[in-house]
């Protein structure tokens, strides 16, 4: 018998209609959007109920001020490849005013390696969550590892305690200015191996 009484369809729909995002018309997001979308998030599976995911959202007026802290703060640019840095700083610093807001991901690291992956994991699966429930209210996204956003520096002018938490992306919201195109994927006979039984 079903489980639960969610439609099949609408899942479905969800999930393939999801895009990434770069190009966003400027309108905010609104922090009960950006709550609702969060408070998805934090339902994914995750091994003994460690719930490791941590959120730190900026609206608007914190992009703002983030963007005058990386103007201020060159080193940011230097990371990961000095000769590249200034002109992805550049681009990152063109792109930001379009957000409608940004969400910080981080997890809180383990001790124990496996554990540590296995809430890595558990995180990438919230970030999913996030990205769906953003799609279902037709809010855009963009999952991003710029190198400026998840720089420890960066991390720590948004509050995140670098000693205890690990950086697994930005999440941008806003407003589509376009629809992306759908992206090839595998088919899934190139992916699925059924291991038969004797």
């Amino acid at each position: 018998m079903p489980t639960t009484d969610v439609d099949f369809d609408t899942v479905s729909r969800a999930i393939h209609a999801r895009r990434t995002h770069k190009a966003f018309t400027g309108a905010a997001v609104d922090r009960a959007t950006v709550e609702l979308i969060l408070e998805n998030a934090r339902w994914a599976p995750n091994h003994r109920l460690s719930q490791p995911w941590r959120f730190h959202a900026l609206d608007q007026a914190a992009i703002r001020r983030l963007m005058a802290f990386l103007v201020a703060t060159p080193g940011i640019a230097a990371v990961p490849d000095p000769a590249k840095g200034s002109a992805k700083l550049a681009k990152l610093l063109d792109r930001l005013p379009s957000a409608g807001a940004l969400v910080q991901v981080t997890w809180v690291r383990a001790s124990d390696p496996r554990i540590d992956l296995e809430d890595h994991a558990a995180v990438a699966a919230a970030i999913q969550n996030a990205l769906l429930a953003a799609t279902a209210l037709g809010i855009a996204t963009y999952w991003s590892t710029s190198a400026a956003l998840v720089h420890p520096d960066t991390l720590r002018w948004c509050g995140v305690d670098t000693a205890t938490q690990g950086a697994i992306g930005c999440i941008w919201l806003g407003h589509a200015k376009e629809v992306p195109p759908i992206p090839p994927r595998r088919g899934l006979n190139e992916v699925l191996y059924w291991v038969e039984g004797t």
